[in-house]
Order: C-alpha cells, then sequence, then structure tokens
C-alpha cells in the first residue's frame, strides 16, 4: 500500500493556494519565473504522489486566470498540463478542448494548432475514429488560416522562451495533413482526396521531398 503524508500534502495544497493568490494579486508578470514555478510545484506533487491533484488545481487556476483577465498566463498552463503523461486521455482531452477555446478566443492560431494536434493524437491512441477524423479536418482549417496570414499569426503567438518557426514548416505540415485525410476519403469522395493529394504534391515537390512526391503519386494512381 502506498503511504500518502496527509499532513505533507495539505501544507504543499497550502503553499501552492498562496503561490495563485501573489500571481493573482500580482502588479506586474514574469512569465519565466511563472514557468519555473509551475515546473517545481510539479515535481513536488509527484513526489507527493498528487500528480492528478496539482493537474486539477493547476486547471482551475487557469479559468481564474481567465475570469480575471490575466491573459499571460492561462496558455502556459494549458501547454504545461498537455505534457503531462500521466493524465487519463478523457481527462487530457476536456482539458485541451478548453485550451483549444482559450487560443480560439485570443486569436492564437499557433497554439490553436498545438491543441487540435494534442487532441488528434488522443484520439488516435484511444482508437476514436471518427473523433481523429474530425481533428484531422480541424488541423487542415487551423494550418490554411496560419499559411494564408502568417504574419498575423505570428503576432498573436503568445510564447515565451521558444522561436517562431518558419512558414514552410507550417506549409509542410499542412500538405502532410492533407496526405491523412486524403487516406480517409480514398473511396467514399475520390474527388476530393485527388484535389488534396494534387495540392499536397504541389508543396512537396516545391520543397525537394521526393519520397513524398512518390507516395502522393502512387496514390494518385490507385484513384486514376
Amino acid at each position: 500500500m502506498i503511504h500518502v503524508d496527509k499532513s505533507a500534502v495539505a501544507n504543499l495544497n497550502k503553499e501552492f493556494r498562496t503561490f495563485q493568490s501573489d500571481i493573482l494579486n500580482a502588479k506586474t508578470h514574469n512569465p519565466q519565473n511563472f514557468v519555473m514555478n509551475l515546473s517545481r510545484y510539479e515535481k513536488r506533487f509527484r513526489q507527493a504522489r498528487q500528480p492528478e491533484n496539482y493537474a486539477q488545481q493547476l486547471f482551475s487556476f487557469a479559468s481564474v486566470l481567465r475570469k480575471r483577465g490575466v491573459n499571460d498566463f492561462p496558455g502556459i498552463i494549458y501547454s504545461a498540463l498537455m505534457k503531462m503523461p500521466f493524465l487519463k486521455a478523457e481527462v487530457k482531452e476536456f482539458y485541451a478542448r478548453e485550451a483549444l477555446d482559450y487560443a480560439h478566443q485570443q486569436g492564437d492560431n499557433i497554439h490553436a494548432l498545438a491543441r487540435i494536434v494534442d487532441l488528434k493524437i488522443i484520439y488516435k491512441q484511444s482508437k476514436h475514429n471518427h473523433k481523429y477524423v474530425q481533428t484531422l479536418f480541424e488541423e487542415e482549417k487551423e494550418l490554411i488560416k496560419i499559411c494564408n496570414n502568417f504574419r498575423g499569426a505570428k503576432e498573436n503567438y503568445k510564447t515565451y522562451g521558444r522561436k517562431n518557426s518558419p512558414l514552410r514548416k507550417y506549409e509542410m505540415q499542412l500538405a502532410k495533413t492533407r496526405v491523412d485525410i486524403a487516406k480517409v476519403l480514398l473511396k467514399s469522395n475520390p474527388n476530393r482526396a485527388a484535389a488534396l493529394l494534387n495540392k499536397a504534391r504541389k508543396t512537396f515537390d516545391m520543397e525537394g521531398r521526393e519520397k513524398e512526391v512518390k507516395f502522393v503519386d502512387m496514390m494518385l494512381s490507385e484513384l486514376a
């Protein structure tokens, strides 16, 4: 039987609530220090065998920050939650959907894309095929927005400590996503599948991705 020091857990919960209060009452915010503190608290809660407790408190804190209009930190919290391997699929899905809603509210297409990809991975691993396919279409839609207005996407990308990826990275991701959608549509909608494959092929060809071009040509030959 795993022993849990209830007194130590109570003190840790109290300390974390004090940290939250300090953030809410602060006149200025330091994102780097905030990230460091989240990492430190996650480690301590995991050592106390309370990782789910920490995740739940952190998610609730993000909601409070949103209500208070502290917009620097909710995205950081959601990104941290998505990196927690101990969360159950249904819990992570709920967190990801809330995070996606927040990213859309902020007009942050790049973070919205990241959360859609998180959902895609969740559905693929849990074999929710219908939801997985839905996220492919969501991913394509978000990538189109980013590629069509890359300057705006970069300006609205609220991140700390990580540089923006180049446009070509998103163009390649869009091409790969279109191939994945085409795989789903090969039998049910071959015309649309072919259109998506041709768009993807153009991108692959421009980037000199011979392997991907050959794969797309093979798929197109199956549709001919």
